[in-house]
């Protein structure tokens, strides 16, 4: 009986520890950044069906090698809807799983520059490559997603611009 339930456990263990874990692709993430621009209200209905059916355009790429097919790997993709006025944002994919970078407000500026410099300390990334990052995260925000009309930043046109007289 002993012996019975010892097996018992080990099969158990064995099957409870052993799922099936889908690889994370372009397709796969693609439906769920599109269900993220659908919560923040970026898009109507009738363009995220269309979204889904692949019947309008919708930009995954990676930020460095412009990679748009296959299984996803561990790094920073870029994502938006083709179109003028729409914003853009991040994705971080790390381990098959992935965490949305929200620069629709400036709080998620800043929460998206901490995973972004947590996730490059994780991934070993040079600081040239991180500073890259960053810069680009800051660009999309004040250059697209606050002003997402004007398509620049009004900082640029109406306040300081040169640092001539800085110290």
């Amino acid at each position: 009986m002993k012996h019975i339930f010892i097996y018992f456990m080990f099969f158990f263990s064995i099957t409870s520890k052993s799922q099936v874990v889908d690889k994370l692709t372009f397709d796969t993430l693609k439906i769920e950044l599109i269900n993220f621009l659908s919560s923040k209200k970026d898009t109507n209905k009738s363009s995220i069906e269309r979204l889904k059916n692949n019947e309008s355009e919708f930009n995954l790429r990676g930020l460095f090698n412009n990679r748009r097919e296959g299984e996803l790997i561990n790094g920073l993709y870029s994502f938006s809807i083709f179109g003028s006025h729409t914003k853009g944002y991040f994705v971080i994919v790390e381990n098959n799983s992935y965490t949305i970078l929200d620069l629709s407000t400036r709080e998620g500026l800043d929460k998206s520059i901490k995973d972004v410099l947590d996730f490059s300390e994780r991934s070993k990334y040079c600081v040239s490559i991180s500073s890259d990052i960053v810069s680009r995260l800051i660009t999309v925000y004040y250059n697209i997603n606050k002003y997402p009309l004007a398509g620049i930043d009004l900082n640029c046109e109406r306040g300081v611009s040169t640092t001539d007289d800085l110290p």
